[in-house]
């Protein structure tokens, strides 16, 4: 009887010992993916003066690009969105619609609570915050019809950073 408790004794003891010692695999690493053929689709689709990032640093590496043509926003309408993981590790996304604007801001924000409003390269850009979701964002609407949204969870400086990289997409 101490011998067979003996042996499961040390069974338990080395069971244990493989759960410690064994690491935990880690979430895997985001891969960098190409955007380049959701930017010519959109350069073609979109009924409104697209724009995209141009001259970011390689740090800032892209890893969701998503092109819709009607569906949920509508028939008629072109939306992108391209989600970056930034210098930080955190996520900044862009996301830019012909859909109404009230509601495409709405869900893009997660109901953000409006702030002050802030100049960059003379453009007004409104400002909103998620607290709950650690979600910061700025949006520009235009009169054209289309509305650009840069959010995430990035800093509010590498958010500036997205937006005053946008330039517009050839068509």
């Amino acid at each position: 009887m101490v011998r067979g408790s003996v042996s499961a004794l040390g069974c338990l003891l080395g069971a244990a010992i493989v759960v410690v010692a064994v690491p935990v695999p880690h979430a895997a690493e985001p891969v960098t993916i190409s955007y380049s053929g959701d930017l010519a689709a959109l350069g073609r689709l979109a009924p409104y003066p697209a724009v995209a990032p141009a001259g970011l640093p390689a740090s800032w590496q892209p890893v969701s690009s998503g092109l819709a043509v009607g569906g949920a926003n509508g028939a008629g309408t072109v939306t992108w969105q391209l989600g970056f993981i930034t210098p930080d590790g955190v996520l900044a996304t862009l996301a830019e619609s012909n859909a109404s604007a009230a509601t495409f801001i709405r869900r893009m924000t997660n109901d953000g609570t409006a702030l002050a409003a802030t100049r960059l390269d003379g453009q007004a850009w409104r400002l909103s915050s998620t607290p709950a979701r650690d979600q910061r964002s700025m949006y520009l609407t235009s009169p054209a019809g289309f509305t650009i949204v840069v959010t995430g969870n990035a800093t509010w400086a590498e958010l500036r950073e997205l937006a005053a990289a946008l330039r517009p997409v050839a068509r």
